[in-house]
């Protein structure tokens, strides 16, 4: 049994003009028991939360979030603040956590003003739930941390983690998760390998972030979430164990964060 903790559903069906019933399908004929449909604005929430719906017994779960290429206007803050309440009170079994949120200043998209307003109101609302963040960080790791500190205990999962094992510490520290995608595979990869080494098991997911990212041996390809599986083997064999054992950590952990704060 396999987890994807981190997948774009929607922009996977349309890169590979695909469809719903056959993206569940491959989920079912990979034995992937557990993914997760990553939102990145608002629109893609309510995408997200309905697509979930559809499919919890596919085991989807799904996100509510904004992205910080994504705009987050007062506008924008307030309908995801809106939608975490009513969410939380209708279907908090399907719903996993605030995300994708975080800063990135390598593409900047958005004002780095307003990307740190929307990760400060992602952060708070994770809070008042006891929710985890699903942070994307990109050549901004020291502000995002300033920012998470003051509001500790915050909690929740690194996606696609790009630091080395330092950057990983501090993380840990703070009590996040570690989410390796498909560029842990990559050949020269060499201080995620080292990361990865480092991090315990017990603080580990595995992702595709899927249509991106696609592992060894399907780089250049566009990715899909039964692709998670080349991850797996890859970090077993990284950390000399079974890829067995890597599935039973990271099942664990994986609901560990789900059932937290359900009650």
């Amino acid at each position: 049994m396999y987890i994807d903790s981190h997948t774009h559903f929607d922009i996977v069906m349309d890169w590979h003009h695909s469809d719903e019933n056959t993206v569940i399908k491959n989920l079912k004929d990979h034995e992937i028991i557990h993914s997760v449909q990553v939102a990145i604005d608002t629109e893609t929430s309510q995408w997200s939360y309905d697509f979930a719906k559809r499919n919890r017994d596919a085991g989807v779960l799904f996100t509510l979030g904004i992205h910080p290429s994504s705009y987050a206007g007062k506008k924008e803050l307030t309908l995801l603040t809106d939608m975490v309440s009513r969410v939380m009170k209708t279907d908090p079994d399907i719903f996993f956590g605030i995300g994708e949120c975080g800063l990135d200043y390598f593409r900047m998209k958005q004002q780095k003003s307003m990307q740190i307003e929307g990760f400060s109101t992602q952060i708070v609302l994770a809070k008042q739930y006891d929710l985890p963040l699903i942070i994307h960080i990109r050549d901004a790791f020291t502000d995002a941390l300033e920012l998470l500190k003051p509001r500790s205990p915050v909690w929740g999962i690194m996606h696609c983690f790009p630091g080395d094992r330092h950057a990983a510490q501090k993380a840990l520290d703070l009590g996040f998760y570690i989410s390796f995608a498909g560029n842990l595979t990559y050949k020269n990869a060499h201080i995620l390998h080292d990361t990865a080494k480092y991090v315990p098991m017990d603080h580990i997911l595995l992702e595709t972030d899927a249509p991106f990212l696609s592992p060894i041996p399907l780089r250049g390809k566009k990715n899909k979430p039964e692709y998670v599986i080349h991850t797996y083997e890859y970090i077993a064999a990284l950390k000399g164990t079974t890829c067995e054992k890597v599935k039973e950590k990271v099942y664990e952990n994986f609901s560990r964060i789900k059932n937290r704060g359900k009650g």
